[in-house]
C-alpha cells in the first residue's frame, strides 16, 4: 500500500498544561490523484467513494499532548488534508477503560461524530470515527486519570472521501442522485414508514479502497433483538475481520420530510462503527471469480442505541419467481439520502438464484430504479416482507420500457448456496429451526407486538413478560381456525390448542419454568408468526 506525504507539527510540546498548540497531521493526497480523479467521475456502478492512506509512523497516545484537566486527561490531534476530501480516522487499535470517550469534529464544530466510549469495544481492537465531510478535524480523547495505564490508541490510516457537493459529478454523495428518485417520506413512502427504518447505509474498507453499500437490520425467529444486518457480498466480500470492526453503519440517513434539504448537516449524527460476519455466499473470495451463490452477506452489528428508533425487517422465504406488486426498493443510491423505489411485479431472472424486481413510476411521474450504492438493498414485496437484496440493475430515471433492479432471492440466501452454517441464514434467522415461511418484522426493543396475522387480524399478547397466563386478544371476529402452539428455548413443543375465540386465555404454562418461550400463531395461507414469551 502507498504511504502518505505526512507533516506533524507539534508546537509547543512541552507544555502539557495550558497555551500549547494542538499537534497537526497533514495529509497529502499528491500520489493518489490519478486514483480520485477516476472515483470522482465514475459513471459505471461501482462502490467507492474514497481511499485509505497509510500513516508512515502511527500516532499513538504517547506522541500526542496531554492535558489535564480535572479528573481527565485529554489528548488532542488536528488532521487536515487538500481540499475536496472529507475524511474518516482509522484505528488500529481503539481501547478505551470505563469512563473514557472519543469524538472528532470539524474545525468549525459544524459537524461532530461521537462521543464514542467504552462499549465500542466489543467486536475487535480496530476502530474508526465516522465521516466528517470537511478537510480538516480535531480528534479528542478524554480519559480518567486513574485509567490512564489501560487506554489504548493507534491512529494508523486516514480515509479520504471525494467529498459530497462537488460540481464534479458522480462524486456519491448527498445530492448526487437525479430528481425522479423519491424521498422515503414523501406521501408516497408512508405505506413503508416501518420497512425504511431497517434500511441503513454504511460505509466499510477492503484493501485500501472504501466504499458504500446498502442494507437492512432483519428478523429472527427467536424475536431477541439479535442485530443481524442483510445485504450484498460483493460489497466487503474480501474485508478482514479488523476492516468489519471499521465499518460504519449511518441510520436514518433520510430528508425529513419529501423535498431534498439544502445539506446533509445533522443527518450522518446517528452511528454504529463495527460488525462481524456471520455468513456470506455470491462470488467467493475471489473479486474477479464467477459467483457461487445468492450474493448475500448477513453481519452482526455492535449495540444499536434505543434512540435510533430501529426496525428489524420481515422475511418472505418462499420461493418466489413471479409476484404481483405493490412491492419496493428502499436504498441509498449513490450514497445519498433514502430513497425509494417502487416494484410493480417480481420476475424470475436469468439466473436461478436471483430475482428481478420491476420497478415503475409513482401517480406523479417520480421513479428511480437502483444505482450505485445501493447494493444489499432489500426487495420489498406486497406484504412488506425482504423477498430478495440488490446485486445490479438498470439505473436511473424510470422510463417507458423495462427497468428492473435484481439480485439473491431470500429464499436462495435460506440454504441453497451449501451445507456450511456461515454459507445460508436459516440458522441464524431460524435458530429454534421451526421451520416457518414467513415472518412479519418488529420494533427493536419490543416484545409481545401488535402485529398482522392474517388479512386484517392483529393480535394483542399481554403481560408479556407474565407469572401464570397470557391473554390473546384479536382486533375482529375469528371467522377461521387459528393454531397456536408454544415452543421452549430448545424447540420442544409444550402448548398446542386451536383457537376460536377472539379473546382466549393460555394459562397452562403456569408451571413452566422461568425463561423465554416462542408461540407460534398460525392462520390462513400456513402463514405463522412468532413471538417471544417472557415468563417470569
Amino acid at each position: 500500500m502507498k504511504k502518505l506525504i505526512l507533516f506533524f507539527f507539534a508546537a509547543c510540546i512541552s507544555s502539557i498544561v495550558s497555551g500549547q498548540e494542538i499537534p497537526e497531521i497533514i495529509v497529502s493526497t499528491d500520489v493518489f490523484q490519478k486514483e480520485f480523479k477516476s472515483i470522482r467521475n465514475q459513471t459505471y456502478n461501482d462502490n467507492t467513494i474514497g481511499k485509505k492512506i497509510e500513516l508512515e509512523s502511527a500516532f499513538t497516545k504517547n506522541n500526542n499532548l496531554l492535558l489535564k484537566k480535572g479528573n481527565f486527561y485529554t489528548y488532542q490531534v488536528r488532521i487536515s488534508t487538500d481540499e475536496g476530501f472529507g475524511m474518516i480516522v482509522y484505528f488500529d487499535k481503539l481501547m478505551l477503560p470505563s469512563g473514557s470517550s472519543i469524538m472528532a469534529y470539524s474545525d468549525n464544530k459544524k459537524q461532530k461524530v461521537g462521543p464514542f466510549y467504552e462499549n465500542n469495544n466489543t467486536m475487535t481492537n480496530a476502530f474508526a470515527l465516522p465521516l466528517i465531510n470537511n478537510n480538516s478535524l480535531i480528534v479528542e480523547a478524554k480519559i480518567p486519570l486513574s485509567k490512564y495505564a489501560d487506554f489504548e490508541m493507534d491512529i494508523s490510516e486516514i480515509g479520504c472521501v471525494v467529498m459530497s457537493g462537488n460540481d464534479e459529478k458522480h462524486t456519491k454523495g448527498f445530492g448526487d442522485t437525479e430528481s425522479c428518485y423519491v424521498n422515503v417520506n414523501c406521501t408516497e413512502g408512508e405505506p413503508w414508514a416501518k420497512q425504511k427504518r431497517a434500511v441503513v447505509r454504511y460505509t466499510y474498507t477492503q484493501d485500501g479502497e472504501i466504499g458504500n453499500c446498502s442494507g437492512s437490520l432483519i428478523n429472527n425467529t427467536a424475536l431477541d433483538d439479535k442485530n443481524f444486518f442483510l445485504t450484498a457480498q460483493h460489497c466487503a466480500m474480501g474485508a478482514s475481520a479488523d476492516e468489519l470492526g471499521q465499518a460504519i453503519f449511518y441510520f436514518n440517513y433520510e430528508s425529513p420530510d419529501c423535498d431534498n434539504p439544502p445539506n446533509d448537516d445533522g443527518l450522518l449524527d446517528e452511528t454504529v462503527v463495527g460488525c462481524t460476519r456471520i455468513a456470506a455466499s455470491g462470488d467467493g473470495n475471489d473479486p474477479g471469480g464467477a459467483p457461487d451463490g445468492s450474493d448475500f452477506h448477513l453481519f452482526e452489528l455492535n449495540p444499536i442505541p434505543d434512540s435510533y428508533n430501529i426496525y428489524y425487517a420481515g422475511w418472505n422465504r418462499n420461493d418466489v419467481d413471479n409476484l404481483s406488486g405493490p412491492g419496493s426498493i428502499i436504498q441509498h443510491p449513490l450514497s445519498d439520502i433514502k430513497k425509494i423505489s417502487f416494484v410493480s411485479e417480481f420476475i424470475q431472472a436469468l439466473t436461478g438464484s436471483d430475482l428481478e424486481a420491476v420497478t415503475t413510476t409513482t401517480a406523479g411521474g417520480q421513479g428511480g430504479n437502483v444505482e450505485a450504492n445501493a447494493s444489499g438493498s432489500a426487495m420489498f414485496d406486497n406484504m412488506k416482507l425482504v423477498v430478495g437484496t440488490i446485486s445490479y440493475g438498470s439505473t436511473g430515471c424510470v422510463t417507458s420500457g423495462f427497468n428492473s433492479g435484481a439480485g439473491g432471492k431470500f429464499f436462495y440466501h435460506w440454504d441453497q448456496n451449501g451445507t456450511e452454517n456461515n454459507r445460508k441464514l436459516s440458522p441464524w434467522l431460524d435458530p429454534s429451526n421451526t421451520g416457518v415461511m414467513t415472518l412479519e418484522g418488529k420494533d427493536g426493543g419490543n416484545v409481545g407486538l401488535v402485529t398482522p396475522l392474517a388479512n386484517k387480524i392483529n393480535v394483542k399478547i399481554s403481560p408479556n413478560p407474565f407469572v401464570n397466563q397470557i391473554q390473546l386478544e384479536f382486533n375482529e371476529a375469528i371467522t377461521t381456525s387459528i393454531t397456536a402452539t408454544v415452543y421452549d428455548m430448545h424447540g420442544q413443543l409444550i402448548y398446542s390448542k386451536i383457537i376460536h375465540d377472539q379473546t382466549s386465555n393460555i394459562n397452562e404454562l403456569r408451571n413452566a419454568a422461568s425463561g423465554i418461550y416462542y408461540l407460534h400463531l398460525s392462520g390462513e395461507n400456513g402463514q405463522i408468526n412468532t413471538y417471544k414469551l417472557i415468563k417470569l
